[in-house]
């Protein structure tokens, strides 16, 4: 039987157990009134015979010691019994022949019973009651179901803050893994629910961290073997057209005269040359694509998008590693661009800020201004060397202040690979009256 069974059969007993107990709780009000009705009217009759005597055949004598009786017992009767337990009326009606005790149950609001006088039956008691016990049933089931809702409430509210809310958090982050969005794992819980969901995911994330360092070290050895070869090539190639522009002019001819056969022999060499030099060409700018793949997907969507997702993404974290950490959006217009490429882009400039700087502070702002809009990260500590500034989103190229620092050189170049193919442009500056070094993207209007 599993734990999911387990608690369905939990469930039910819980609900037969409160029907049992309504109905127990029922006939334990049923017994408790009858109770104390039959002992008060018990007292009331002995009390009526005791005074009843042989001359005491007149109707009007026996109500007006009914009457001195209530008047007598009125206030010990609330002391004892309680409101619906004290008859509202009471009768007496005279009646021939030979009856003891109660010749009536108390099934509704009426009791009637038997009066002697001098070992005989004189009449009849008829004593009327307010019968609240079907009401108070009734309340009572009521309360067993409101107790019942409140339950199956704070069941659902158990449910939803611990299961569905949490849930709902976590739904984006495998979608944020495969975008390469996000740079941090999904914080632990003790929470029995997600955690192995939570260690699973986080092993994936660690996982594919890992594979995507491999793929850009192997994307690196590739475009350094190409480059290489390429470059190798270029030189060879450029002396085999220097050679077909010497046979072309006749240099090699004694008389120095050019030949017109050889001229066409050189401009095969030449054409064959140029085309080694396009396949080179295509080679290298294919190796260079292959490193980061993006395809814009253009929508409109508001910047405190971009703000809200910097605040979940990182605010926690950074909190984590102690870090002050600010995001100002200045503007909250409405922008039609690729909202998961600009998010990459400021995974980059965060993922570089955390990493190379001296976690003092870390500053986000976006805007817009009337020629476009501008989003930026700054950081203080390391700085990229001024004569290195124009070198930093190359691909695989990494600053002189980041020897002992792991990266591939990649991250950058992803930024600013994006940002061209949606129009805009990245930079880094560094502020010298702050101290902070600052990476920036602009998307004109």
């Amino acid at each position: 039987m599993n734990k999911y069974t387990r608690k369905y059969i939990f469930a039910l007993i819980l609900f037969l157990l409160l029907g049992a107990g309504v109905l127990i709780i029922s006939k334990a009000i049923y017994a408790s009134d009858s109770g104390s009705r039959n002992t008060l009217i018990n007292r009331f009759v002995h009390s009526l015979e005791q005074d009843l005597s042989e001359d005491t055949e007149d109707i009007e004598d026996i109500d007006a010691k009914i009457d001195e009786l209530i008047r007598e017992n009125k206030d010990s009767w609330k002391r004892e019994f309680k409101d619906e337990n004290i008859p509202t009326g009471i009768e007496f009606i005279p009646i021939e022949g030979d009856l003891k005790g109660s010749i009536s149950s108390d099934g509704d609001n009426k009791v009637i019973w038997a009066v002697t006088g001098e070992g005989r039956t004189i009449g009849l008691i008829v004593f009327t009651f307010e019968d609240t016990r079907p009401l108070r049933a009734i309340l009572l089931s009521e309360a067993v179901v409101a107790a019942a809702f409140v339950v199956l409430i704070a069941y659902f509210v158990y449910i939803d803050r611990k299961l569905l809310m949490p849930f709902n958090r976590l739904s984006s982050y495998p979608e944020k893994i495969a975008r390469n969005e996000t740079g941090e794992h999904i914080p632990e819980t003790r929470e029995k629910f997600f955690g192995k969901y939570v260690w699973g995911m986080n092993m994936l994330s660690d996982r594919l961290k890992g594979d995507r360092k491999k793929l850009r070290s192997l994307e690196k050895e590739k475009q350094t073997m190409i480059s290489t070869i390429a470059h190798g090539i270029k030189t060879p190639v450029s002396n085999i057209r220097l050679y077909s522009e010497a046979i072309r002019s006749g240099l090699y001819k004694k008389d120095g005269i050019p030949d017109p056969e050889d001229a066409v022999v050189a401009d095969k060499i030449e054409k064959n040359a140029q085309d080694i030099e396009m396949l080179v060409k295509e080679l290298v700018d294919s190796a260079s694509q292959g490193v980061v793949e993006f395809e814009p997907q253009i929508e409109a969507f508001y910047l405190s998008e971009i703000e809200e997702w910097v605040k979940e993404e990182y605010s926690n974290r950074l909190h984590v590693l102690k870090i002050p950490f600010e995001v100002d959006c200045k503007s909250k217009v409405m922008i039609r661009s690729d909202r998961a490429g600009i998010i990459r882009i400021l995974t980059q400039f965060m993922e570089n800020a955390v990493k190379y700087g001296d976690g003092k502070k870390i500053g986000v702002t976006i805007d817009k201004t009337d020629d476009g809009y501008f989003l930026a990260v700054s950081n203080t500590g390391s700085r990229v060397p001024e004569a290195e500034e124009r070198y930093v989103f190359n691909s695989f190229w990494r600053g002189s202040n980041a020897e002992d620092i792991e990266g591939n050189g990649l991250g950058l170049y992803e930024a600013g690979f994006i940002a061209r193919r949606l129009g805009g442009t990245v930079a880094t500056r560094y502020i010298e009256e702050s101290k902070e070094t600052e990476f920036s993207v602009f998307f004109p209007i």
